[in-house]
């Protein structure tokens, strides 16, 4: 029992230490100052904010209000389902996509990833986005470890990494294909599980034996079926490099840093707050090069936490005013960590504290074999991601909703955009308590009742048969559940038509062609519809390219 209150102020801490970093994220005194009235944060207070980009307009945020940490982390909780199990398929097809209708201070690299999530031929096994300006195998950035806290906070058993690493890696693939991002979130899930299961805050030489965990993750990927045969080999295409050996570089970087913060440690005479600046700086922690990098992010809050940690204010205070860091995830995953060995609460406002709590509680449950609520998703096999960020929001049957997330009340002021056919943003609760500012469109505009989440109605039992014949009842919402799996795992109901459309809709995509090969070669009759597909596959090919036989 003594664990909910430490998973509890975790979460809430995490959430304040967000909410005071994003006060002053890329900001600088005068910045401050004009968002807050203020040159230093002491609390949480009210403040504004541009929103919608260069031209966008600007808001009025409530005071505790958080920003893309606390919401990914809080999409995270909801894919956890009441038996403990990571539904990563609606994590990564319904919980990113929209999360782009209301994220706040949201990364490049997470809102490509989950751009690009929202076509139907993407998978989280095949998310291997090129853009100008970010590619999937080069997002080695912090989005990923801010937000696998809810993993551990579910976990049977702290000391047992295998309870919680595989699904905190699995949720940093969805968005991370460079090491540097992925094994952050690793660290950074090990770094709390220590601090959860010993009340104490792990230190430099603890650090070393979780870097030494860190070919968990090669040998976890090599073991996994779906990242073995699917993920693994168009990452070492795409990379041109082998996957261990980037982990390997990734692992001597680490252990390089914690070499210079031995050496920077016994400057006794800093005053406080002075040894944490000054070893952030010299790890490049205030450099565009390394700002926001997954594993520097996660060492540097594991540091403010083992200096500070049994003085939850000063740490962070301290780091939520360091102007030129990644204030707010360095802040809020420290807190993380800070919570889980205070019975201390955070001193300010914290927007929506009544739902995190829930979530923090349940995850709490879920980690002493108890089972527990699980949220309701839309039915996968109708969902559909809208294709602009206006269009997450409208109307189903006269009542406002989100997609993905369910029906929803407008709260506060509006703010309108300028322009004839300008949209609005609006503060929205939704019915499970949290709140949203979401970009909607001005005119009436209807979304689909399938991209609502399964009404209770859908929960009724059916009669439906098990392997042996025999009719037993279940719940309906498992049963369509248990085919949305088996359809999105093995597609042995496609048809090679469908096939081909998917190939064609992703650009010939190695890894679609590749995974649509083996689904139809699983089916009777397998070989000839490999056959099939394959002859089909290459004259399309050979016509796009102009050559012939």
């Amino acid at each position: 029992m003594e664990n909910l209150e430490f998973i509890k102020n975790s979460a809430l801490w995490a959430a304040y230490g967000d909410a005071l970093g994003f006060l002053t994220e890329l900001a600088d005194e005068k910045g401050l100052a004009w968002r807050a009235g203020t040159n230093r944060v002491e609390k949480t207070i009210p403040w504004r904010r541009r929103i919608g980009g260069r031209f966008g307009i600007f808001v009025e945020l409530p005071a505790g209000c958080y920003s893309d940490d606390t919401q990914l982390r809080l999409a995270t909780c909801r894919s956890i389902r009441g038996d403990g199990k990571f539904d990563v398929e609606a994590f990564s097809k319904v919980e990113l996509p929209v999360w782009l209708s209301y994220s706040l201070g949201a990364g490049r690299g997470t809102k490509s990833a989950a751009m690009a999530l929202s076509r139907r031929d993407v998978t989280w096994t095949s998310n291997f986005f090129q853009g100008k300006e970010s590619r999937y195998i080069d997002s080695g950035g912090n989005g990923a470890a801010m937000r696998i806290q809810p993993h551990v906070w579910a976990s049977k058993d702290f000391s047992n990494p295998s309870t919680f690493l595989p699904d905190v890696i699995r949720n940093a693939i969805c968005t991370h294909g460079h090491p540097r991002g992925i094994l952050g979130a690793v660290f950074h899930a090990l770094c709390l599980a220590y601090s959860l299961e010993r009340r104490n805050v792990p230190g430099p030489n603890e650090w070393i034996e979780f870097v030494k965990q860190f070919h968990f993750l090669d040998d976890f990927v090599h073991s996994d079926k779906e990242l073995s045969d699917f993920w693994l080999p168009a990452w070492e295409r795409y990379s041109g490099h082998t996957f261990s050996d980037v982990i390997n570089n990734t692992v001597e970087e680490c252990l390089c840093d914690f070499k210079l913060i031995e050496q920077l440690l016994p400057m006794n005479n800093d005053s406080l707050g002075d040894q944490y600046t000054r070893i952030l700086r010299d790890l490049g922690g205030m450099s565009q090069e390394h700002r926001g990098s997954g594993t520097k992010t996660a060492i540097f809050a594991s540091l403010l936490a083992w200096l500070y940690g049994r003085n939850p204010i000063t740490a962070v205070l301290i780091s939520a005013n360091l102007f030129g860091s990644d204030t707010d995830t360095i802040t809020s995953m420290a807190g993380a960590i800070i919570g889980s060995i205070t019975r201390e609460i955070p001193p300010g406002d914290i927007r929506d504290i009544a739902y995190i709590e829930d979530e923090a509680l349940r995850l709490s449950s879920i980690g002493q074999g108890k089972s527990t609520k699980s949220f309701t998703y839309p039915d996968l096999l109708k969902w559909n991601a809208p294709s602009t960020q206006s269009n997450f929001v409208g109307m189903v049957n006269g009542r406002l909703a989100v997609s993905g997330l369910g029906y929803a009340k407008a709260v506060g002021t509006p703010y309108f955009e300028k322009g004839k056919d300008g949209n609005i943003w609006e503060w929205l609760q939704l019915e499970f308590g949290q709140h949203i500012l979401a970009k909607r469109r001005s005119q009436h505009f209807n979304i689909p009742i399938t991209n609502l989440p399964l009404t209770h109605s859908d929960l009724k039992l059916s009669n439906v048969k098990d392997k042996s014949g025999q009719e037993i009842q279940k719940p309906l919402f498992d049963y369509v559940n248990e085919k949305k799996s088996n359809a999105l795992a093995s597609k042995k109901h496609i048809s090679i038509n469908e096939a081909i459309k998917q190939v064609i809709g992703s650009g010939f995509n190695p890894t679609i062609i590749g995974r649509l090969l083996l689904e139809l070669s699983d089916r009777d009759n397998g070989i000839e519809h490999a056959i099939g597909f394959s002859a089909i596959v290459a004259k399309l090919r050979k016509s796009k390219t102009g050559k012939s036989d």
